[in-house]
Parts: structure tokens; C-alpha cells; sequence
């Protein structure tokens, strides 16, 4: 007797079942595409920033000109600040100048045929 009561209330409540799924299936698909969206808009305004900002993502007044490792944790590097290049030793924490000039006319390595 107990059983064709469980099959009873199983098949009474099946519809319930299916509303409820459905429902669930609908709200994950709703989650989903507000997290898209979301996430969509991050990316949008990062990128709208990057582009229309002044200053936003751009290297600004001092450059990297070059580098080079002269040890595991030292190297040189040569920045452009205005129409000066400053000789930088960098390592172990600490920055160094080791030399100021005048930017040069012409690049300093020449080309050979």
C-alpha cells in the first residue's frame, strides 16, 4: 500500500519538478548572460579609458630607451627624460646615475652592409 502511495504523490508532484527545473535552467541562463554583460562592461571601460584618457596606459614623460643585464640582479639602463638621456644603473634596490647627456641627432648604432 505504501508504494502505490509514493508513485501517487511522485506522479502528483512531477509537474512541480519539471516547473521547478525549468525555473532553474531559466535563472542559470539569466546569471550567466548578467555576468557576460557585466564583465563586457569592465572590459569596455578599460578599454574606452586606454584610448580617450590622457596619460591613461601611455609611458608619459620618461622613456625606456634601452637595457642592459650586466649580473643576476644589475643591470643599465638608458632613459629619455625631455631631450636628456640619463645612463641608470639599477640593482639590489637602489637606482644610480652614472652619466647625463644631450639626446643624440642621429641613433647611436650604425647600420653595416
Amino acid at each position: 500500500m505504501q508504494y502505490k502511495s509514493l508513485v501517487a504523490s511522485a506522479l502528483a508532484s512531477a509537474p512541480t519538478l519539471a516547473h521547478a527545473v525549468q525555473t532553474d535552467n531559466g535563472n542559470m541562463i539569466t546569471v550567466f548572460l548578467s555576468l557576460f554583460l557585466i564583465l563586457g562592461g569592465f572590459v569596455l571601460v578599460a578599454w574606452l579609458m586606454r584610448r580617450y584618457m590622457p596619460g591613461v596606459g601611455k609611458q608619459g614623460v620618461v622613456k625606456v630607451v634601452g637595457a642592459t643585464m650586466v649580473g643576476p640582479r644589475e643591470r643599465v639602463v638608458v632613459v629619455e627624460v625631455e631631450n636628456t638621456w640619463l645612463l641608470l644603473g639599477v640593482g639590489a634596490g637602489q637606482v644610480r646615475l652614472l652619466d647625463k647627456r644631450d639626446k643624440p641627432d642621429t641613433p647611436s648604432r650604425e647600420e653595416t652592409d
